[in-house]
């Protein structure tokens, strides 16, 4: 079988049902272990992905035969294993380098992943022999297999280190990151510092996955406007996520008379997600908003690196009612969001941000700065409000027409959960996927003129 390589980005093709006699064989490469997370650690509830709706969504097409594929701690070599009532079967690949002085020095050089984990990938392709190969994300060492195999293949756009990178300084100085830095995190090589160093050989590795990108899966205009230059070559298909289950099965309602408004965030701790923002925000809301303001942030662990530079950058004394909880479960991510007034993300770069999705699914008032995918997402004054990323005002401004309309805001967050609903939709997802799989399969099959 001869791959080839799809130039025009614009073809749009028509829904394949799933009622295929032979089933496709799809092998997942990802960074999660999806359900089998439940096996592997027992920690199902706290920091799952979308991923595992994905792969409940791909159970209920009959004729798919699903393999996950993922890097492990503990593990010595490639393994295969199910679970029970899953009929999927996952590869935990090592992740490597293997052992605590080997990783420390990677660690200290700032080196991407040895060349043993693309002879794992290649390990797990040769024993599933897949019809067609999905990995999710650029971002991993994954799709560097794509040059050395013939079989169709596809990556799930989901973020772009190239462009993080230009915001990782935004709202923090590489000084400022520094001198918060912790003298045991810079001895053990787990600082901010290097990770900066690591993510720009990331960089120039997800550049060289670009140039061999055959087929790409997008959603907003802003990851296919990079695709367009990144990847001029590779097929754009446009396809939207699954969020995790429990958000489809609650609605919020607002919180009338009380005198006090309670704003939620949810991002995890990387230097570009906007705390900072967030905090400087707060303390000028605590000045002019008629109400009391409690903002609370889930993701973020306290006393961390960078609870600690954004406390120093944002110059936020007086912590009184801004809460830091660290990471969640998917329920208790539910319960904060219900009981909370508004939803505020305030970060300098994403693409389609799963919080903000899951808000807007929740049918909670939005604020959201106007970064990346998200005007993709969320059509500002109608179903919700963006700001400039890195301006405390303009989103302390946005917060307190909120605060100062219930019935706007209210209006706001109906639409943006119907509109969620709409985009989110699993049946209509499922579809596409499918049709996506076997339209790369079938232009595999097909001679290039």
């Amino acid at each position: 079988m001869e791959s080839i390589i799809v130039v025009d980005n614009k073809i749009k093709y028509p829904v394949i049902k799933n009622n295929n006699k032979a089933p496709i064989k799809v092998l997942w490469f990802t960074t999660s272990p999806s359900l089998s997370r439940s096996k592997l650690d027992g920690s199902y509830n706290v920091g799952t992905s979308w991923i595992e709706a994905m792969e409940a969504l791909i159970h209920q097409a009959k004729n798919v035969e699903l393999a996950i594929a993922f890097v492990w701690n503990g593990e010595k070599k490639v393994s295969s294993f199910t679970i029970e009532d899953t009929p999927t079967r996952y590869y935990a690949m090592p992740r490597r380098p293997i052992g605590k002085v080997a990783n420390f020095v990677r660690r200290f050089f700032c080196q991407s992943e040895p060349n043993e984990t693309i002879k794992d990938c290649l390990e797990v392709v040769n024993d599933f022999k897949p019809d067609v190969i999905n990995f999710f994300g650029s971002e991993n060492p994954f799709p560097q297999i794509i040059p050395l195999i013939d079989i169709p293949n596809v990556i799930w756009f989901q973020g772009n280190l190239t462009v993080y990178q230009k915001k990782w300084y935004s709202g923090i100085t590489k000084w400022q990151s520094i001198m918060t830095e912790s003298l045991l995190d810079l001895l053990l090589a787990r600082s901010d510092m290097h990770s900066f160093a690591t993510h720009a050989r990331f960089v120039k590795r997800e550049q060289e996955i670009f140039n061999n990108s055959q087929n790409i899966i997008g959603r907003t205009e802003w990851d296919k406007r990079l695709v367009s230059t990144m990847a001029p070559q590779a097929t754009y298909h446009h396809c939207e996520e699954v969020i995790r289950d429990a958000f489809y099965q609650y609605e919020w309602h607002p919180k009338s008379h009380r005198n006090r408004v309670v704003i939620v965030s949810t991002f995890r701790d990387n230097l570009y997600k906007g705390l900072e923002t967030a905090m400087e925000a707060f303390k000028i809301l605590k000045k002019v908003s008629p109400k009391n303001i409690e903002w609370r942030i889930i993701g973020v662990p306290e006393g961390s690196h960078y609870h600690k530079v954004c406390l120093k950058v944002s110059k936020l004394k007086d912590q009184t009612g801004f809460k830091i909880l660290g990471a969640r479960p998917a329920q208790d991510i539910i319960s904060e969001i219900l009981a909370a007034d508004i939803f505020v993300h305030p970060s300098h770069i994403d693409n389609s941000p799963n919080s903000l999705c899951e808000a807007m699914m929740l049918g909670i008032p939005i604020v959201s700065t106007n970064v990346g995918g998200i005007p993709s997402m969320i059509k500002e004054d109608e179903e919700g409000l963006l700001v400039q990323d890195g301006d405390p005002y303009a989103m302390a401004g946005a917060i307190l027409s909120l605060i100062k309309d219930e019935n706007r805001s209210v209006e706001l967050a109906g639409r943006a959960r119907k509109r969620a609903h709409q985009r989110h939709n699993r049946t209509e997802i499922l579809s596409r996927v499918l049709t996506i799989y076997s339209q790369i399969i079938q232009s595999a099959k097909t001679p290039k003129q």
